[in-house]
């Protein structure tokens, strides 16, 4: 089921904007929202494509997607992408990937090759959000 819990976190400029982690590695997932709290962003967490569609629906908070490419189920990170554009156009979306050329095949907001440095993606939706 989704997880809609969300926190706070620091009291940095960052704490309005909502961002949805989508990532079927437990471990994953959890650290980059931990890191995403302490940056001061509230963080909705999903465990595939399927759940992140779900969350979508009925959270209009969001304004930033960071997702795996490659998921179990029938959305995929590229595919969740496609229908965030056509769904949610104002939602950005940046991907990540073990694989450099995975997300090759559809519009993105940012790519980050796993494993990634969180707070390289901080810099890099702060600067989507300017």
């Amino acid at each position: 089921m989704a997880d809609f819990h969300q926190e706070a976190g620091s009291e940095h400029e960052n704490k309005a904007v909502t961002v949805l982690v989508v990532e079927d590695e437990a471990m994953m997932r959890t650290k980059l929202a931990e890191e995403l709290q302490d940056a001061g962003y509230l963080v909705v967490e999903a465990s595939d494509g399927t759940e992140a569609v779900e969350i979508l629906r009925v959270r209009r908070d969001v304004k930033i997607v960071i997702s795996d490419v490659r998921m179990p189920g029938p959305i995929d990170g590229v595919e969740l992408c496609r229908r965030v554009r056509s769904g949610y156009p104002g939602i950005k979306v940046v991907l990540s990937s073990g694989e450099p050329n995975a997300a090759d095949s559809t519009a993105h907001d940012g790519f980050f090759l796993k494993p990634y440095r969180v707070a390289r993606i901080i810099t890099h939706i702060r600067s989507l959000m300017d």
